[in-house]
Formats: structure tokens, C-alpha cells, sequence
């Protein structure tokens, strides 16, 4: 039986709303192609509750800040990566408007009466939850609520690990056997935790054969479960994008989710070609620089390997030691 981590399906959303000249209003954002409405919505991160990354959702898709309720209206659920997937909605006041935001380029966002927002919704559930925002602060998570549902056919996920630092004490040693540096294994180590944390736990783990590498995954292997294989390959120390997306794509699709042991600058060019969406804000720390012990999380919307190419995954994460507590 393959794995996939739950955040996959868990979802968090906000209502945003403000008190309107002729009554409650509701902000809707649209969606990046333009053609329908939606609220700010996005997996709940890992380390985040619901509240906290739907709250974040909103300043990154909408460019919102507010008071976010610490009780939900509800919920309501969507078709998405072969699964179904399960949304938690807050009612957040909104306090301020930002006039440049993450998403600002590819988001339309517009205030709405109830009435009128509820018909441009075409999730029944959420619409009923703007047509009852009567009273936010007296609303409360309903009986609608239904767990998330996965399916058979699941999405692959790909979690791409840049080696930790390594030493230069002795400019004798070759490029391929330098070892991991003091540093590099304190890093390795508030990896591990942060792993542990995000239920990071690949089927599969292709690792390069260099000595830092192997050191690097010796330090957080503790933390990913049984990864059913791991697999080193000097491949992954000499490939370029094509070469590793090629690796990629060779794996079976009983392994629902893949961790990547590897080097810059091919790890940094394959995270960026892969990526065709997902978190902006991490894009573009990924575009300036994929520090050493980082991890760049990926999801491919299918379940099968062969259909991973340039733009086929969203940038779900980018995690960097230093950003740890």
C-alpha cells in the first residue's frame, strides 16, 4: 500500500467580509485562469493549525490581513489530485487591504453582497455558508462537516533535499568524498525534526553517492518512517535536470511519493522546471537561492510518473534550516 502524507487533502479557507453601506459583504478572489470565484483556500501547512495557514492563505491570495474566528462556519469538500479534498472555513473581518500581494498578478478580487456572492459560488456548501453570514461571530462549525476522502488514484509527491553543508578543512579530498561540516550536521539535524513534524515519509529515497549526500540522508533517515527503498545512484551527482527528471519518471507507480538526495545547481534547476504553480512567496525564494539542507516540496497532479514533465507540479513548500526553531 502506498503513502501519502494527509496534508495532501486537508484544506483551510477564509470568508473575508466587512460591513458594507447596505449590509454584510464577502470578498471573493478568482481563480488563476479567471473563469469562476472563490475565498483565499490552501493546504494547511505543516507546523500551522487551520486558523493560522488559512490566515495565511489570505494575505498571500487576496493581499488581506484581519481577525480570523477561532470557530469555523464549516466545511465543504472538491474533487482534486484523484481524491477528495476537505476545506475548513473561517470568517475573518477584514482590517486592511493590501495594494501588492504575492498572487496580485494572476488574482482578481471584488466585494460582493451576500446574495450576489452566494450565486457567483458554485460550491453548494460554501455558498449556503455566505448566505447564513448573518452574524459571524456567533457562527459555529455545523454538522456538514465530512472527513477528507482519498481515493485510489492518488497524486505522486516529490520532496527534493539538497545535501547539508560540507567541509573544506582539507583541500586534498576530492569534490565526490568531501565530508559534511559541523555545520552541515546541525543543519541535518533541524531537518530531521522539521520531518518528523510534516510526516515526511517517501516511499522511495534516491540518493546520490557522493559522501555528503550519504551523510546528509545517514542524519535524517531516523526521521522518514520505513522508507520502503533506498537507492544510491552516482547519477544524481553528475545529472542535469534532464537526466534527474528522466530518474524521476523510472519510478514505479506503486511509490506514491519520492525524496531526492542531491547537489546544486541541478537540484535548483529541476525544482524551478517542475514547478508550473503553487506558493509564490516560496518561488521566488527558490528562484534567489536552494541553500544547503533545504527542502523543496513538490506534487504532481497524477498518479502516474511518466507524466512528470516541465510546468506538471505545484511548489507546495520550500523549507530551509535557518528558518526552523
Amino acid at each position: 500500500m502506498t503513502r501519502l502524507p494527509d496534508w495532501i487533502y486537508r484544506q483551510s479557507a477564509v470568508l473575508p467580509y466587512r460591513e458594507g453601506n447596505k449590509g454584510l459583504e464577502v470578498l471573493l478572489i478568482s481563480t488563476r485562469k479567471g473563469g469562476r470565484w472563490i475565498v483565499p483556500k490552501g493546504i494547511v501547512e505543516p507546523g500551522l493549525t487551520p486558523r493560522e495557514s488559512a490566515r495565511k492563505e489570505a494575505a498571500e491570495e487576496a493581499g488581506i490581513e484581519g481577525q480570523v474566528s477561532d470557530r469555523s462556519l464549516g466545511r465543504y469538500s472538491y474533487k482534486k489530485w484523484g481524491g477528495t479534498c476537505d476545506v475548513e472555513v473561517f470568517p475573518m473581518l477584514v482590517a486592511r487591504e493590501l495594494e501588492d500581494w504575492p498572487e496580485a498578478g494572476v488574482r482578481r478580487r471584488k466585494w460582493m453582497p451576500l446574495k450576489k456572492a452566494a450565486k457567483r459560488i458554485d460550491i453548494a456548501k460554501l455558498s449556503k455558508m455566505v448566505r447564513r453570514l448573518k452574524k459571524p461571530a456567533e457562527a459555529g462549525a455545523e454538522a456538514d462537516a465530512q472527513p477528507p476522502a482519498r481515493a485510489a488514484e492518488s497524486p505522486r509527491v516529490i520532496y527534493l533535499l539538497r545535501h547539508a553543508k560540507s567541509s573544506w578543512d582539507d583541500p586534498a579530498i576530492e569534490d565526490f568524498n568531501r565530508p559534511l561540516a559541523a555545520r552541515g550536521r546541525r543543519a541535518a539535524e533541524a531537518m530531521s525534526r522539521y520531518m518528523r513534524i510534516a510526516d515526511v515519509k517517501p516511499d522511495l529515497v534516491l540518493c546520490s553517492s557522493a559522501v555528503r549526500a550519504k551523510q546528509t540522508l545517514e542524519d535524517i533517515l531516523p526521521a522518514l518512517g520505513d522508507p520502503g527503498t533506498v537507492k544510491y545512484d552516482r547519477g544524481i551527482y553528475h545529472g542535469g535536470v534532464v537526466a534527474l527528471t528522466n530518474r524521476l519518471r523510472r519510478v514505479p507507480d506503486q511509490a506514491a511519493s519520492v525524496m531526492m538526495v542531491g547537489h546544486n545547481p541541478a537540484l535548483q534547476a529541476l525544482a524551478l522546471a517542475l514547478a508550473g504553480g503553487g506558493d509564490p512567496a516560496a518561488m521566488a525564494r527558490l528562484e534567489a537561492k536552494f541553500a544547503t539542507a533545504g527542502l523543496v516540496t513538490l506534487v504532481l497532479n497524477s498518479a502516474h510518473w511518466q507524466d512528470l514533465k516541465p510546468g506538471a507540479c505545484d511548489l507546495h513548500s520550500f523549507v530551509l534550516p535557518r528558518e526552523l526553531p
